[in-house]
């Protein structure tokens, strides 16, 4: 893209205003109208998205609030940020939050579930409103891994109270450093995160303590140019997971659990088997890169109080069987047929 995003970065450069310029406001319309929410409020990071998001929801000492085993660590510590306390649950075979594991957690202080929507898959909306609703809990969506998704009719950061996008380089919508968003249809709770943001400002008073999170006009006209290409890379990603899928399905591997209601975004194509390490050596020898997400649960993390395996079976067997192959729209033929090649080669199948 770099034809394209040079003319854009003069331009913003020449302008001098660096932060909270023209830009971010055009990138908060964009994504505000993509998700179907009334507000987008930009920040300097997913886990300040996260962090604002509770504090605004009201979240902090004494409260509780579920949040899935398997994650990245921004989800976990933006509650222990607030005071609050993480009570951790098991994940579903999609390795989401086990709705059933999450109602046996919830006590007189759980105040709020946190919903990730982890890989690009997303969780039943209905289903989580109903759990919300029947506990009385509020909800936050952690989309950062699943903008673009789709289940039914609703989109990714559309679920809930308030949703927190990622824009760090390894989302599928990656700014030139890092970023993040609130999105919310709450006019009080945007107001409160455009305050977070700079100091606690409003109409030119400083009415409480706030952060400094903003994202660089720079960093929202990259994004704002990318946004433009999102939906055909969202497909391409699509594509890709297909013939990944169709490539490994005689193999003696646990593919991406699927729901056919969802428009998946395709983050991570997470694979699961026994010999995990093994076919990741093999892949690396063959020059094929992957990773694990995520080798520690946050129940193994001192951080959050480490409990034992066998309070998290779905999620400690992730963590042993789990293996990330390539996925990004940029893949070409060639490339996604030397990946299932190399993988059908570890199993003696060409």
């Amino acid at each position: 893209m770099a034809p394209e995003l040079t003319p854009i970065v003069a331009r913003v450069l020449a302008s001098g205003q660096m932060l909270q310029g023209p830009e971010v406001a055009r990138l908060e319309a964009d994504l505000a109208a993509l998700c179907g929410r009334k507000h987008a409020i930009c920040v300097a990071s997913g886990t300040d998205a996260l962090f604002f998001s509770l504090v605004g929801l009201g979240i902090g000492p004494g409260d509780e609030v579920l949040v899935p085993d398997v994650s990245f660590i921004a989800t976990a510590s933006a509650v222990v940020r607030t005071g609050a306390r993480p009570v951790l649950v098991d994940v579903d075979p999609g390795c989401l939050i086990d709705l059933c594991r999450a109602a046996e957690a919830v006590t007189e202080r759980t105040r709020a579930i946190l919903i990730v929507q982890l890989f690009g898959a997303m969780a039943d909306p209905a289903r989580v409103c109903d759990f919300a609703e029947r506990y009385g809990l509020q909800v936050l969506e952690d989309a950062a891994q699943a903008f673009g998704a789709r289940f039914g009719s609703t989109p990714a950061g559309a679920l809930g109270a308030v949703s927190a996008l990622s824009f760090d380089p390894m989302k599928v919508l990656s700014a030139p450093g890092s970023g993040g968003a609130v999105l919310t249809d709450d006019d009080d709770l945007a107001a409160h995160a455009r305050r977070l943001r700079y100091h606690g400002r409003e109409d030119g008073r400083y009415v409480e303590l706030g952060y400094n999170s903003q994202l660089p006009s720079l960093a929202a006209a990259v994004l704002s140019a990318k946004l433009e290409h999102h939906p055909a890379w969202t497909v391409t990603r699509r594509e890709i997971a297909a013939q990944l899928s169709a490539a490994l399905s005689d193999l003696p591997i646990e593919q991406p659990a699927l729901d056919p209601r969802v428009e998946h975004a395709w983050h991570k194509f997470v694979i699961r088997l026994d010999r995990r390490d093994a076919l990741a050596s093999h892949l690396a020898a063959a020059g094929v890169p992957t990773m694990v997400h995520y080798p520690r649960p946050f129940h193994r993390e001192e951080l959050f109080g480490a409990q034992p395996d066998d309070h998290f079976p779905a999620a400690s067997s992730h963590a042993h069987r789990a293996l990330s192959l390539p996925i990004h729209a940029q893949l070409t033929d060639e490339e996604v047929e030397r990946i299932a090649l190399a993988v059908r080669r570890f199993f003696g199948v060409a």
